[in-house]
């Protein structure tokens, strides 16, 4: 693997699609300097708190703005230059890896290991809360550690509370090559009848005895590296019972996806609906009410309510949104991200979700995007004072079509 310059900036592009907080410039300015090889140190390793919805329950996070993610991003690939994961493993294993592809082969190697008559038992593993759990000093310990990146994940645990942030490219990819020493174990163990994907193991064995000696051995190898197997996601089933996957694939056609959704409660269905809808009175309608049901929607509505932003039903949609975000941060970033790409949705924020947004206790990139909305929305009076990134748009005339936040998003 290489820094080469253009897979660096390709890479950093696709794990922006999992930031909670949006770029308030599109993250244009950190994008180019990849584009050149670089991504400067950035003068504070500033860290801010965000409580976000996930899909059963809310968990508060650390984020960071888009210049110390794409430092950590470079830092780690040049940390991990000369590492190669073992064959075995599928997740985030290298610079160019791509989601789709990875998660296809893991599939076909899963349906090979399963159709053999002699591997009638899998066994599945999982690490405890891996990434809140991984010790600093594990990491520290690595043969690939290197001074720089050691410095950054100790200030980073020391602001943070961990050392691993959820949702980074970077993060994952440490994380995987922090489990190698277990991987070796089933290496020797039970060569080619195993496979990994983030902190999750199946392993294919012929009885429960052997499925028992491989638990303790990877029980043992866990613990060496400070972390315990997780009692609720490991266990021991047929493995036919990995043909059937846990998901399904929602087909036809968005608008009738969403429909059913709605009528049924499918949250997979209407994640899947969202991104694909075309801009209809009735689904803008209903947006608001879907996503107070479900939170962790947002982010894929702002998408949709992008394409509905010129129509009179988008905007209602984005006005009832909008109604009482200043109590919510994770969705004001949201809508603030997308009314900062049109001047007609940033006339309609209430200043007091641009107040809040602002306030001094506020993550970084939640100010900037207060501050790039209040400016598009030609009320400059209520923007909090630019950072020295935002200066230069500002000065410039601040034009919604200037670098604008993106809602393209993965989450």
């Amino acid at each position: 693997m290489t820094d080469d310059a253009p897979a660096l900036r390709a890479s950093f592009g696709h794990d922006l699609l999992t930031e909670w907080i949006p770029d308030a410039l599109g993250a244009a300015d950190v994008l180019r300097d990849l584009a050149r090889g670089r991504a400067p140190a950035p003068l504070a390793l500033e860290v801010g708190r965000l409580r976000v919805p996930l899909a059963r329950r809310a968990e508060a996070v650390p984020v960071v703005p888009a210049t110390v993610r794409a430092h950590l991003h470079r830092t780690v690939e040049r940390a991990l230059r000369g590492f190669e994961p073992a064959a075995e493993v599928f997740s985030y294993r290298a610079l160019t890896w791509d989601y789709r592809t990875a998660f296809a082969a893991r599939g076909a190697r899963m349906r090979a290991l399963a159709g053999r008559g002699d591997l009638p038992l899998v066994l599945s593993l999982d690490v405890h809360r891996f990434g809140r759990s991984l010790p600093l000093s594990t990491l520290l310990g690595t043969a690939w550690m290197t001074d720089e990146l050691a410095t950054l994940l100790t200030r980073l645990a020391a602001e943070a509370g961990h050392c691993l942030l959820s949702s980074h490219h970077w993060a994952n990819r440490v994380a995987g090559a922090a489990l190698a020493p277990v991987d070796a174990v089933l290496g020797r163990l039970v060569p080619g009848r195993w496979l990994r994907w983030a902190d999750d193991w199946h392993v294919f064995v012929r009885d429960a005895d052997e499925a028992a000696h491989v638990r303790a051995a990877v029980r043992d190898g866990l613990a060496a590296l400070g972390l315990t197997l997780s009692a609720d996601k490991s266990g021991l089933r047929p493995a036919a019972a990995v043909l059937a996957g846990p998901a399904r694939d929602v087909a036809g056609e968005p608008a009738e996806v969403w429909r059913a959704g709605v009528a049924g409660g499918d949250l997979r269905a209407l994640r899947y609906a969202l991104p694909r809808l075309t801009p209809d009175a009735r689904v803008s309608a209903e947006v608001p009410s879907v996503v107070r049901r479900w939170p962790a929607l947002l982010p894929r509505a702002a998408r949709y309510l992008d394409g509905a932003a010129r129509t009179a039903h988008g905007r209602a949609a984005v006005a009832d949104l909008l109604d009482g975000a200043e109590r919510d941060p994770f969705a004001a970033a949201r809508l603030l991200a997308l009314a900062g790409r049109h001047p007609e949705l940033a006339a309609l924020v209430p200043g007091p979700v641009l107040a809040s947004a602002g306030d001094d206790g506020s993550p970084v990139a939640l100010r900037e995007l207060a501050t790039r909305v209040a400016v598009v929305g030609r009320r400059p009076h209520l923007a909090p004072e630019p950072t020295p990134r935002l200066a230069p748009w500002v000065a410039d005339g601040g034009h919604a079509g200037a670098s604008p936040p993106s809602v393209a998003t993965l989450l």
